[in-house]
């Protein structure tokens, strides 16, 4: 049986504008504001777990997501 240790689904946001509104413009950044937002962080006893979290993130309305973990494998 494989297992994932160590499971994190995050979800990055870069804001390259602002809008401020004395000047009623947006204004660009000199570089790019980014954060990370932490979705799940866990482990997952298989693929079909895994695959729950992922989608159960995507049904929460974030598109792009990104995934990383470390596999067991238990005899």
């Amino acid at each position: 049986m494989i297992s994932f240790n160590k499971v994190k689904i995050t979800h990055t946001t870069i804001r390259e504008t602002y809008y401020n509104p004395k000047t009623k413009k947006h204004i660009k950044y000199k570089t790019p504001k980014t954060t990370n937002k932490v979705l799940f962080e866990d482990y997952c006893f298989d693929i079909g777990e895994l695959y729950v979290q992922i989608k159960n993130c995507h049904d929460r309305g974030y598109e792009n997501i990104q995934v990383s973990f470390n596999t067991n494998i238990e005899y």
